[in-house]
């Protein structure tokens, strides 16, 4: 494994159903120990509730302010704020700015970039594309 660095307009840009996200570090780079995501969200803007089966995530809120829902409990969380939510826990977030809000995200282990990679090069929009979309997220350990 080599260092690597990512300069702040760097990295692979994905649209995942109508959100611009950056992954920022590919699993690839870090022979599947982590990867790194990067959210722009729109106001109101947020996955469903979900639970990931295979890996943890690390949210750290760059810009704006976001309501998390992690293991039942809702938390408001600002700029500079890190959450965790461990693989097997329910978890959401939901963007609550007026202007796009952006939220970091470390995956670990690496490989869930691979879902946010299949729904960008198939082109899935909501609310049409659901069913390929839940299918896809089967293949992931998406729940």
């Amino acid at each position: 494994m080599k260092p690597i660095h990512t300069p702040f307009d760097g990295g692979k840009s994905v649209n995942v159903l109508g959100i611009p996200m950056l992954i920022r570090v590919h699993g690839r780079d870090t022979s599947g120990s982590l990867s790194v995501v990067e959210s722009h969200d729109v106001p109101g803007g947020g996955p469903p509730p979900h639970i990931h089966h295979r890996e943890d995530e690390t949210f750290q809120v760059l810009e704006g302010e976001y309501e998390f829902m992690v293991d039942g409990k809702t938390i408001l969380a600002r700029p500079g704020t890190t959450l965790f939510a461990p693989r097997g826990v329910a978890h959401t977030y939901r963007y609550l700015g007026k202007t796009p809000g952006r939220l970091m995200c470390v995956i670990t282990p690496a490989g869930f970039e691979g879902f946010f990679e299949e729904i960008n090069a198939l082109g899935l929009q909501l609310p049409q594309d659901i069913p390929r979309v839940l299918e896809i997220a089967k293949n992931f350990g998406l729940e």
